[in-house]
């Protein structure tokens, strides 16, 4: 664990939920955009240079050429250093062939530099990605290969098939003799490439189950644990919407001034309490009731929603495990709450949790308080509070 994780994780331990409104910005600030996470990366493979951002980029640049890229997919690679949120996935693809990247080294460029998971092989283009760099050829061969082969629209799972798990994808991938039988294999098996994220989507569909049921765990933590709960009927809290807002510890009054369009959306936009990459793609109602009907959407939002969900299972299976019913945790529950999330992520397809990561921080810290998911609450409680503040304060403005 290098300085920067090392000291996002010490940041997580030691403040408490009542210190959050004045060490929650310095925290917040401290997070590293893309631009300076490649930019430390870089130091770390092989760059010896001048530490400027004109300095790197030229080095860029330099590295495109030679690997083969079009020198104009780098003509921004200054900004890249600069900006917090300066290139795509795609860039971050040609970067990992013109570093020379390994598997591996790219699994670790997309998880601390972009925030995301590395190769989708359900996916032909990063599946032709992942053949070449696992058998060390060069971009503009995996161009050459990506334009030879089929190119299938996304959609859901075709009733009609036997799904195909990205780890046999992969498996094929690493045991794929040539190019020849690379080509064939996409063209056999094109309709397996029209849908990706099917694992992640069913631990969400499973996990929701689990929690939305008649019986689930939203309805047995309003009944032994949620004071006054017992008495809100039943067609008022088994809405994916009123669900969502039990996990996040929010209620009606709360939302009373965002209850009409059912989204927590304007709470976010609080840079002060809430870094930028963690309010992208979070989990809303929308976005999870379109992946429990099984569509695609960005891998970062379906890993943001699986992270949500399993730690709100565990320390509500853990509350309710208790003899007497109580959300306070156990000496080494920390600990099994992120080796499940871990696992979750890892079988999935994702990266697993990361201090450097806004989002991911948020749990890391939640976990390690004496009742987790209270002290979770208590982040979007704060959230609520400013934005409400905020939207009576322009209210009372406007009526003078």
């Amino acid at each position: 664990m290098d300085n920067y994780t090392k000291t996002l994780t010490a940041g997580a331990a030691d403040f408490y939920e009542y210190e959050a409104e004045n060490k929650l910005p310095e925290i917040i600030a401290s997070f590293r955009g893309h631009g300076a996470a490649l930019s430390v990366f870089l130091d770390t493979h092989g760059y010896c240079g001048e530490n400027s951002p004109a300095a790197k980029g030229a080095y860029l640049k330099e590295k495109f050429a030679a690997a083969g890229i079009d020198p104009a997919k780098a003509r921004n690679a200054s900004k890249w250093i600069t900006e917090p949120n300066g290139f795509e996935r795609e860039t971050g693809f040609r970067i990992a062939f013109a570093l020379h990247l390994t598997i591996e080294e790219t699994d670790d460029f997309f998880r601390m530099v972009m925030l995301d998971r590395s190769f989708d092989c359900h996916t032909i283009r990063e599946a032709v990605y992942y053949f070449c760099i696992f058998n060390g050829k060069d971009y503009p061969t995996a161009e050459r290969l990506i334009a030879s082969a089929p190119n299938p629209p996304k959609g859901p799972v075709p009733r009609d098939e036997t799904v195909l798990y990205t780890k046999n994808i992969v498996s094929f991938l690493q045991s794929c003799p040539d190019e020849n039988t690379l080509i064939a294999y996409f063209r056999e098996n094109r309709t397996q490439f029209t849908y990706n994220q099917v694992k992640a989507k069913e631990y969400i569909k499973n996990i929701w189950t689990q929690i939305s049921a008649p019986d689930g765990l939203a309805a047995r933590e309003r009944k032994y644990l949620l004071e006054g709960a017992g008495q809100i009927a039943a067609e008022d809290t088994d809405s994916t919407w009123n669900i969502y807002l039990q996990i996040l510890g929010l209620d009606t009054e709360d939302t009373r001034y965002v209850e009409k369009d059912r989204t927590i959306k304007p709470l976010l936009d609080n840079p002060t309490f809430l870094h930028q990459f963690a309010a992208k793609n979070f989990p809303n109602r929308q976005s999870i009731e379109k992946i429990l009907r099984g569509i695609s959407t960005e891998h970062d939002l379906i890993r943001k929603t699986l992270i949500l969900l399993v730690f709100y299972q565990f320390w509500i299976n853990t509350a309710l495990s208790h003899n007497r019913k109580t959300y306070m945790a156990d000496v080494n529950d920390r600990e099994r709450c992120l080796s499940e999330m871990d696992q979750y992520l890892l079988d999935a397809g994702f990266p697993e949790i990361y201090a450097g990561n806004p989002y991911d921080w948020i749990f890391l810290w939640a976990a390690g308080r004496e009742a987790p998911l209270k002290a979770f609450r208590s982040y979007w409680q704060l959230l609520s509070a400013e934005f409400n503040e905020l939207h009576a304060e322009n209210r009372n403005s406007v009526s003078f």
